[in-house]
């Protein structure tokens, strides 16, 4: 059992339209669960003016969420849990995800244990 493990995902040169769309927001969150083998409790969403959104679910490993800049192209994900995702490939498996997804020029990924 990981006490913190903590998933970064910095996505940038994003389609704004798409990082605006709530959606393909949560649509993509839902992806991020079931990639990591999480179990989801509930979630919470909130829809900014005139852009942009924060979407959390609370996971009983902890929570993942998400944070939107339409006019920037960026989005920025975390995924804190207290054990490691089922794949051993999820980091790779999200950055293609959320790449896809977004329509993003890049997808950085950071790991803190």
């Amino acid at each position: 059992m990981h006490r913190n493990l903590v998933h970064v995902f910095d996505v940038t040169g994003a389609d704004p339209r798409l990082l605006d769309d709530e959606v393909t927001v949560r649509a993509s969150l839902d992806a991020v669960v079931r990639l990591a083998g999480m179990t989801p409790l509930g979630e919470v969403a909130h829809r900014f003016e005139p852009q942009g959104t924060s979407v959390a679910i609370l996971l009983a490993e902890s929570h993942l969420a998400v944070h939107t800049w339409p006019e920037h192209g960026a989005a920025y994900v975390t995924l804190t849990t207290c054990r490691a995702p089922s794949s051993p490939t999820f980091a790779d498996d999200v950055r293609t995800l959320l790449a896809d997804a977004f329509a993003a020029g890049d997808v950085a990924v950071r790991s803190l244990v």
